[in-house]
């Protein structure tokens, strides 16, 4: 017999059910609107025709990059790329599954389109 907890996270990860309620949290206070329930009803309604937009960008992405290579090498390790995705997704995050291998070095390039691939598969709908 399958375990109910198991069954249920399951359920969450395939649906994206943590991603989607995160996505509306960070909705609601950066627009901190006067009527919550209305401002999630016509988010989700949104979300239903267009799907989420991503709360990171590429410039966004670039700047961690800038943050990860203090010396200035021009490339970080996977482990600190992986570190940066898990802080974002959480800590199952894993950029192998974007085909990032353990122990490489990416450059900026790399880490940007790496990372994006990785947002892009974590995002409960999809993309505008």
């Amino acid at each position: 017999m399958e375990d109910p907890r198991a069954k249920v996270e399951h359920y969450l990860e395939t649906n994206k059910i943590p991603q989607l309620f995160e996505a509306i949290t960070s909705d609601l206070l950066f627009y901190k609107p006067a009527n919550p329930k209305e401002h999630i009803v016509k988010y989700l309604e949104n979300v239903k025709v267009a799907g989420t937009a991503p709360l990171i960008n590429e410039q966004d992405l670039e700047t961690m990059f800038g943050m990860f290579d203090i010396t200035k090498r021009g490339t970080v390790t996977a482990e600190q790329a992986n570190r940066a995705l898990q802080v974002i997704l959480g800590p199952a995050a894993d950029l192998a599954e974007v085909g990032v291998k353990p122990g490489s070095n990416l450059t900026k390039d790399q880490f940007v389109s790496s990372m994006a691939h990785a947002l892009k598969r974590a995002s409960p709908y999809r993309q505008q």
